[in-house]
C-alpha cells in the first residue's frame, strides 16, 4: 500500500510539473531525499528548517516536523502574510467538508477520528514541534482533510499538544 501511495504521489507531482514547465517542486530535505528526487523530472527547491521562501507578494516558512503526525519527511508551511498554517493531517476528520472555512470546533471531531485509528507516531518531541508551529501565530489552519479553520490557531495547536501528551506521555 505504501508503494502505491508513493507511486500515486509521483503521478500527481509529475502532472503538476508537466502543466507548469517552469515550476519547481518545493520540499524539505528529507522529502527530497526519500521521494521527490525520485519522482520529479527536475531537482526540487529544498527548504531548510526555518527557511523562508519569497513568492512575490507572499512568503512561506518551512518547519521540519519529523513524525508529526507520521512520516519522517513531514513538515509544514506557514504563510506569515496571511497567518495561515498549512497543517496537513494534524486535525484530520472523517467525512465531507461542505463549508470551505469554519470557526467551529475541529479538535473534538479530529480527536474522535484519531481514536478509531490513531495515525500519530507520538514522537518524543511532538509537544515541542507543535509549540514551534504555534509560535507562527496562525489565525487560519488549512487542513488537508476538512474545511479550513479560522481562530486562535496557536491555542488550538497547544490544545492538540495537551491531548497528545495526556494519552502518550512520551510525546512530551
Amino acid at each position: 500500500m505504501k508503494n502505491a501511495a508513493r507511486l500515486a504521489g509521483g503521478v500527481v507531482l509529475g502532472g503538476f510539473l508537466a502543466a507548469a514547465p517552469l515550476a519547481k517542486p518545493v520540499c524539505g530535505k528529507i522529502a527530497a531525499m526519500v521521494s521527490v528526487d525520485d519522482f520529479a523530472d527536475r531537482p526540487p527547491h529544498v527548504l531548510a528548517d526555518g527557511e523562508t521562501l519569497t513568492l512575490g507578494t507572499h512568503a512561506v516558512k518551512w518547519f521540519d516536523a519529523p513524525h508529526l503526525p507520521h512520516g519522517w519527511e513531514c513538515g509544514y508551511i506557514a504563510d506569515p502574510t496571511t497567518h495561515t498554517l498549512f497543517c496537513g493531517d494534524l486535525f484530520a476528520c472523517n467525512g465531507t467538508a461542505p463549508t470551505p472555512l469554519i470557526e467551529t470546533d475541529i479538535l473534538g471531531p479530529s480527536e474522535q477520528f484519531r481514536a478509531a485509528m490513531d495515525p500519530y507516531a507520538h514522537a518524543p518531541n511532538s509537544r515541542a514541534l507543535l509549540e514551534r508551529l504555534a509560535s507562527s501565530e496562525p489565525t487560519t489552519l488549512a487542513l488537508m482533510h476538512g474545511s479550513a479553520w479560522r481562530g486562535d490557531g496557536a491555542a488550538l495547536l497547544r490544545a492538540l499538544a495537551g491531548r497528545l501528551t495526556a494519552k502518550h506521555p512520551l510525546a512530551a
